[in-house]
């Protein structure tokens, strides 16, 4: 092995899948894939559309609305809480792995450049596409006006090229932050069930569910006891009220220092 290609080997890490898009739908699909023991790595250039909204109202679960910074601190903290990792950095490119499968993902920050080897690709970033060209994902012009490119995708969101999805904006799915989000959950359902095609859903049931139907447990189901599930709503209660305590100091402070 040269020296080059020791280095390189070196400083790449590797993941079952890179989601390239940090914000409702790269989330949301973290989320789902991680819950079922993919390795996520999501890569987060910090320019979400979600930015640009000033007050998001139209999200279920929060009849009040909630401001878009509590609504991307919360996705954040969701993401890691169930061990997807998250880098802020940019992808130039990604390559075919030709020799042993898969993809390398170039990224780039202020420490340096990096590779990462990933056997699945879920692009959900709009506006940029470039990084996709080497693979010869299909794009095609936005219909609304503009100069955007758009991936192509089937029914599950995967791209001409095997291995490599899409979902959200960058497949010109509406704005809105709840459709984008559902849509990320879509494909990667479509992702676990390729990898996992035993796995009935990501849902927690009470204990004794499925004796009712003369059923074991399917993969991908948790049972939980009253107690358990009890003591779950009391830490869910106390961690959101915490945040949002806690998010509205930090909002108040930043308006503060503004004036």
């Amino acid at each position: 092995m040269n020296e080059l290609k020791r280095l390189t080997e070196q400083m790449t890490d590797s993941y079952d899948i890179a989601i390239i898009g940090g914000g409702p739908a790269g989330s949301v699909a973290g989320v789902f894939l991680a819950r079922a023991d993919f390795d996520v790595l999501i890569f987060d250039h910090g320019r979400s559309a979600l930015r640009k909204c000033a007050f998001l109202e139209n999200y279920l679960g929060f009849p009040a609305g909630i401001s878009p910074t509590a609504f991307r601190d919360l996705l954040y903290e969701h993401t890691e809480s169930v061990g997807c990792d998250r880098l802020e950095t940019t992808v130039e490119q990604i390559s075919e792995r030709v020799d042993s499968g898969g993809f390398r993902v170039h990224s780039r920050s202020e420490s340096g450049d990096k590779t990462h080897d990933v056997r699945y690709i879920l692009a959900t970033s709009w506006a940029e596409t470039e990084y996709l060209s080497p693979l010869g994902v299909d794009t095609v012009p936005e219909e609304h006006p503009g100069d955007v490119e758009v991936v192509s995708t089937n029914d599950d969101g995967q791209t001409n090229v095997d291995g490599v999805y899409a979902a959200g904006r960058i497949t010109e799915t509406y704005h809105q932050a709840i459709v984008n989000a559902g849509d990320g959950a879509r494909v990667a359902r479509s992702i676990v069930e390729r990898e996992r095609p035993n796995f009935y859903n990501d849902w927690v049931v009470p204990t004794g569910y499925y004796d009712r139907y003369g059923r074991a447990v399917p993969e991908g189901v948790e049972e939980i006891s009253h107690e358990e599930r009890r003591d779950r709503e009391r830490r869910a209660a106390r961690k959101m009220v915490e945040f949002l305590v806690a998010s509205q100091s930090r909002s108040e402070c930043s308006s503060s220092r503004s004036l």
